[in-house]
């Protein structure tokens, strides 16, 4: 059974790093390069979650991670989880890492009286819209999403 931690800034961040930087990654995921400053200095923002999944054998090999906001709207004080990326590498699928570390981020969000959960995956991730379907949701919406890069 994969084992979620909630990552903090006081965790292991060289081993973490480390893992994220060694793991098979495919192209869906767009993994960039993680270092310890990076990591660190996300972890210091306000209401940001990081964990990680891994296995439960000896040597906890590391299953994949995902990260999110606690957010608060700007009406109402009503607040919902922001879950940005939900990542399991490419040879350790199939082992229930992903369903654990969202169930992992739906508890969270419920203990901090979260409205809702909210995430997006593109139509074609054949794999993530499997999971997040058999975690029944409570809608599944259909969206276009546009990316502006800031370029120097």
């Amino acid at each position: 059974m994969p084992i979620v931690e909630v990552i903090t800034p006081e965790s292991n961040l060289d081993r973490i790093v480390a893992d994220i930087n060694a793991a098979s990654w495919d192209e869906a995921n767009e993994m960039c390069a993680y270092d310890v400053d990076g990591l660190l200095a996300y972890l210091r923002l306000e209401d940001t979650v990081f964990i990680v999944c891994r296995d439960e054998d000896e040597a906890g090999t590391f299953l994949g991670m995902a990260s999110g906001r606690l957010q608060l709207k700007p009406y109402g004080q009503e607040r919902w989880f922001y879950c940005d990326e939900v990542d399991v590498c490419v040879d350790q699928r199939r082992k229930g890492a992903g369903a654990a570390m969202m169930r992992k981020l739906l508890s969270i969000a419920y203990e901090h009286d979260c409205e809702e959960l909210w995430l997006g995956t593109e139509i074609d991730n054949v794999a993530a819209n499997g999971l997040y379907r058999a975690l029944h949701p409570d809608d599944v919406m259909q969206f276009v999403g546009f990316t502006f890069e800031m370029k120097d």
